[in-house]
């Protein structure tokens, strides 16, 4: 309609341009381009004009046929992006209700067509894990990083699979580059340093967590990267230790020390100073640590260990006054008198052991702990029905015959003193008494899983 109204402007206008130039006829000389050329000037008026309606004209109809050629391309792309939706709402139907291979189908099928949906990539590598197919999860994610070649979440994908295929050489290297693109990333770093965990490589392990400290933010979370930090250098230390050479002694003594140095409340170090000096064969710096550390920190595990080093060097009468003098000091500290009047039992000294345990009784609940021992010290005195009633009430309470370490997060139960949980993944968090169950001020979480290899040295309850 636009068209026909601007052909009938055109023909009005050259009607009345030619009236006019009947009217006035009048000739002129047009230079073009060099040649002159004899008309009349309503002639080139008309020409001019035209001209003019034909640019515009033309001009006109290739705007109309551009918009026409866009909303035809937009009308595609929509139905197409229609089809797509369809397809891929289909795919997550059949995924949500396990049927995986129509999934597949689809999710394949929507990719030919669109090969930029990132997603994609990783619902079907997903589908091959659940089938059990490493291989292809993988191939899908290589896939996807040729897509989008700085995606870190594709590279931390990645890193995961290979960890699963027990290919570190290559988690390790995928992780670095993915690192490489965002150096803030503590999924990254936390992956990396799960792997030099698990394998025991304690130093780039440490040199890892550095980097973490230094993109950590917020007090609490900061706290918890530091014990971890120290829980490291503990295992480090733990691991020179046990290669026993003397250089490595020296390493280990060194790095106990700069635990201690860096958090005085980290109980753990105490406890591996007293075994590195014990080790390297100064037992009275060993005893002194760990008489020192009870005394701060009221952890019965010094008190066992003091217990081993004396009965080993034969030297009972001063684990008894270390343990008199405890008692004065500590006369509510029902454990020590506990673990006394357990001494007294290996001591044969059966009458100081009784009064305890009956002294304790008073004190405290029933619990098993308390009537083995009974039991153990009648059994001494061949006082066997006494002995025998004792086991009964043993068995009668519920719990463990035995005096158990308790996790005071995650009430976790250990026979020995271990120095990190392995169920809520916190150091320094075991103590004896399991009643009164409460966080210690050095307790902490490792936001990580470690490996049962990485647990600490046991002591004896």
């Amino acid at each position: 309609m636009s068209v026909l109204l601007l052909l009938i402007t055109i023909l009005i206008a050259i009607v009345l341009f030619c009236g006019v130039a009947l009217l006035n006829p009048l000739n002129v000389e047009f230079n073009f381009w060099g040649r002159i050329i004899q008309t009349d000037l309503s002639t080139l008026m008309i020409s001019s004009f035209v001209l003019g309606v034909m640019l515009v004209f033309i001009s006109t109809l290739a705007r109309d046929t551009k918009r026409a050629i866009e909303g035809y391309q937009k009308f595609r792309q929509k139905k197409k992006g229609q089809s797509l939706k369809e397809e891929l709402n289909r795919g997550m139907d059949d995924f949500l209700r396990g049927d995986l291979p129509k999934a597949k189908a689809h999710f394949t099928e929507v990719l030919k067509k669109d090969p930029s949906q990132i997603d994609l990539y990783f619902k079907l590598s997903e589908i091959a894990l659940k089938e059990g197919n490493d291989e292809t999860a993988l191939h899908w994610l290589e896939r996807a990083r040729l897509i989008d070649l700085r995606n870190v979440e594709i590279l931390l994908r990645e890193a995961e699979l290979y960890q699963r295929m027990k290919r570190f050489d290559e988690a390790i290297r995928i992780l670095n580059r993915a690192i490489g693109l965002d150096e803030t990333s503590q999924k990254a770093f936390r992956s990396l340093r799960k792997i030099y965990l698990d394998s025991q490589r304690w130093e780039e392990a440490i040199k890892i967590q550095k980097s973490i400290l230094k993109v950590t933010k917020g007090k609490k979370i900061e706290e918890e990267e530091t014990l971890f930090y120290l829980g490291l250098k503990y295992e480090h230390a733990r691991d020179l230790l046990n290669r026993g050479d003397q250089d490595h002694l020296e390493s280990a003594l060194k790095e106990a020390k700069e635990i201690i140095r860096e958090r005085k409340d980290f109980e753990p170090g105490f406890v591996l100073l007293g075994d590195i000096y014990l080790r390297i064969g100064r037992w009275a710096s060993a005893g002194k640590v760990w008489e020192k550390s009870f005394t701060r920190f009221k952890s019965i595990i010094f008190i066992l260990r003091l217990e081993e080093l004396y009965i080993d060097r034969e030297d009972p009468s001063t684990l008894l006054r270390i343990y008199q003098r405890a008692l004065q000091e500590n006369p509510e500290h029902w454990m020590i008198a506990f673990f006394y009047a357990k001494l007294c039992l290996r001591l044969e000294m059966l009458d100081e052991a009784l009064e305890l345990i009956d002294e304790i009784s008073l004190k405290r609940k029933d619990f098993p702990a308390l009537h083995r021992v009974l039991a153990e010290i009648y059994l001494h005195k061949k006082d066997f029905g006494r002995a025998a009633q004792e086991f009964e009430k043993t068995f009668e309470l519920s719990g463990s015959s035995y005096l158990s370490f308790f996790c005071t997060v995650c009430e976790s139960e250990s026979k020995e003193w271990i120095a990190y949980c392995p169920q809520c993944h916190r150091w320094s968090t075991y103590t004896i008494d399991g009643a009164d169950k409460k966080i210690s001020l050095s307790s902490s979480s490792f936001t990580d899983r470690s490996p049962s290899s990485l647990m600490p040295y046991e002591g004896r309850s």
